[in-house]
């Protein structure tokens, strides 16, 4: 993750700012201080469950409450709302996590500032409405991350896909491939 932030986020890497790794079984929290990882955290907080509590709360099936967790699929006035609710659930817990992540990392630093900004990544980093309550819940600017901007692509190369809607799923692998040799 740091490798694809180092690239698309030349700028950001001043101050504290955290990078949260959405996955579908845990979220992975990994915090900066100028550019530095200083702190990892792994939150029991990931899109399966959500997408188990859309199924159980509006009796859908797991491909149809996958398709309103990635926004694909047109939501009636019941299911966005439940939606909506189920996100500032989750949201809440992703928020309290790296909350108390970047607390510890201040009170156990004698350089650390307080946090300035979250960047999301990972397959939740698409569910409709996390960036937004996550920040709220913080007061902080938070963004989904967008790996592709600091790197040249092939033309064609995303031909048939969105690049916007997958881009969050590919900080890690992305990051991989921008390994350098020690």
């Amino acid at each position: 993750l740091h490798n694809a932030f180092e690239t698309s986020y030349p700028d950001a890497l001043t101050g504290v700012v955290a990078l949260a790794n959405v996955g579908h079984e845990v979220t992975n929290v990994n915090i900066l201080e100028d550019g530095i990882p200083v702190l990892t955290r792994e939150l029991a907080a990931g899109t399966r469950r959500l997408r188990e509590d859309l199924q159980r709360e509006l009796g859908l099936s797991a491909r149809e409450a996958e398709r309103v967790l990635q926004g694909s699929a047109d939501a009636d006035p019941a299911t966005a709302t439940a939606l909506g609710a189920l996100v500032a659930r989750h949201g809440d817990e992703i928020a309290v996590g790296v909350e108390r992540a970047a607390a510890f990392l201040e009170s156990a630093s004698r350089t650390a500032g307080p946090l300035r900004a979250l960047y999301l990544c990972g397959g939740g980093a698409r569910i409709p409405g996390l960036a937004q309550t996550v920040g709220a819940q913080l007061r902080l600017p938070v963004e989904v991350a967008q790996p592709l901007g600091g790197i040249a692509v092939r033309d064609g190369a995303f031909d048939g896909l969105d690049a916007d809607a997958v881009a969050p799923l590919l900080m890690l692998p992305l990051g991989l491939a921008l390994r350098k040799v020690a």
